[in-house]
């Protein structure tokens, strides 16, 4: 495979953060083996939280051909294989010091694509909007590196995957504020607004309680006494709670959470900001979840394809220590205090349908409500199409033989570019061998009945 093929192997890295799993318990470490150049070593000991696989400065893919060719620089020389992205979005990189992209403006495909795993939650965090991050851009480059916004959408890979994302219903709010007793041990300020959204549950009292909450410190007694007491009684803690969202099933995952917290987190205030007020959603293998550039999330344990908007902004506001906290009324003002469904979140997939992309039918695609990006998975012998724009595929499960190139056998890890215009062959190795490869894309001419308006 050659570069003026347009299909480019490629060298991405993981980052190692606490809450990753470790070792070979991480699907991410796993697949550095084959992802990473050869001469990377694998720690054994040492946790694997996610596998970048794009062209922003912050953990940038390489060549594989030639590992100190950046893919960014490669495509600013060969733009042709960026297609229509090129001209339909603009570099969000401004060469900033300080923002690690002096030198990484141009070349950018528009999306930033993850493998990611975990045994704890991330960060409760919320993503600036284009508006916002330009301001924090220019303020502190180093923190906020681009001046993109970043709405996102996650695919399980595990057997199951948790997570928070964007506000419960505010009847579902209500109980947790009204039923757990420790709350009455919170401070007058905290009661005052928790009896006004009571009393009139809208999006302005939402904000002030919410924004109350999370002001709480990340070693507060009344969250550990809260844990305890939960560890004590299990599911039996939540028997008043009832209607959507509190059957046992759901109340089994609140336990499962409020442990995995005690576990981690012990006393951090991001459970009460996380628990009572947003969506604890569990995912099945394959089934897929959005997150607006608006909403609050934290993912808790399993793991997950994540794809966003190419950016690396990002607000912290729980399950972090206090002097990493960002400023929650600085976060308040791009959150939406709007009530979302787990069922509304979820993402629709079907077999890529269109022959015009998916010859033998063998892909499921995403339905994606975000412009930069979509998403497919093929788990069999397939033919596509080439994309009016650019894409990257990493190979989860079995060997693979790509564009009937039989000399070169494409195993768990391994990871490319595909560029616009180019059509790829995926055949397995072993037609008995289970298979799985994801692709990340972009394509302005693919159905939108499919793919969502691009």
């Amino acid at each position: 495979m050659t570069e003026s093929s347009g299909l480019i192997r490629l060298i991405v890295h993981p980052n190692d953060y606490p809450w990753g799993k470790i070792g070979e318990d991480s699907l991410a470490g796993r697949l550095t083996k084959n992802a990473c150049e050869p001469e990377f070593e694998f720690k054994p000991d040492q946790p694997y939280a996610e596998l970048w696989m794009g062209t922003h400065p912050t953990n940038p893919a390489y060549l594989y051909s030639d590992k100190s060719i950046l893919l960014s620089k490669f495509l600013e020389e060969n733009s042709k294989y960026l297609g229509s992205s090129k001209s339909n979005f603009q570099t969000p990189f401004t060469g900033k010091k300080g923002s690690g992209s002096e030198n990484q403006i141009k070349g950018h495909i528009p999306f930033l694509f993850k493998v990611l795993t975990c045994k704890q939650a991330l960060p409760l965090q919320i993503h600036p909007n284009k508006e916002l991050a330009k301001k924090l851009h220019e303020e502190d480059p180093e923190k906020f590196p681009d001046i993109n916004h970043k709405p996102e959408i996650a695919v399980c890979l595990s057997s199951s995957f948790l997570g928070f994302a964007h506000f419960r219903e505010y009847n579902q709010i209500v109980q947790f504020l009204t039923k757990i007793p420790e709350i009455k041990s919170l401070s007058l300020e905290i009661q005052n607004t928790i009896e006004n959204f009571i009393n009139q549950p809208t999006s302005d009292n939402l904000q002030k309680v919410w924004i109350n909450f999370s002001k709480l410190s990340d070693n507060e007694n009344i969250v550990k006494e809260f844990s305890n007491r939960i560890e004590k009684e299990g599911i039996k803690a939540f028997k008043d709670f009832k209607g959507e969202g509190f059957n046992e099933k759901e109340k089994e995952n609140l336990v499962k959470a409020i442990l995995n917290s005690k576990k981690y987190y012990n006393g951090d205030s991001g459970l009460f900001s996380t628990l009572f007020f947003l969506n604890l959603v569990e995912l099945k293998k394959d089934e897929g979840i959005y997150v607006g550039a608006d909403g609050p999330h934290a993912w808790l344990e399993g793991e997950i394809v994540e794809l966003m908007a190419i950016s690396d902004n990002v607000l912290n506001v729980g399950f972090t220590p206090d002097e990493e906290k960002d400023d929650i009324n600085l976060v308040s003002k791009i959150v939406t205090y709007k009530s979302k469904s787990p069922s509304v979140l979820k993402l629709i997939s079907k077999e890529f349908k269109s022959k015009s992309k998916s010859l033998n039918q063998n892909t499921k695609v995403y339905k994606v409500p975000f412009e930069e990006f979509s998403i497919l998975k093929i788990n069999s012998n397939d033919e596509l199409n080439f994309f009016n724009g650019p894409a990257i595929a990493i190979i989860i499960k079995g060997n693979w033989i790509i564009n009937e190139n039989q000399n070169e056998i494409s195993k768990e890890g391994n990871c490319y570019f595909i560029g616009a215009g180019t059509e790829t062959i995926w055949k397995k190795q072993n037609d008995n061998e289970q298979g799985e490869i994801w692709i990340a894309f972009y394509d302005a001419d693919a159905p939108k009945e499919e793919v969502g308006q691009k």
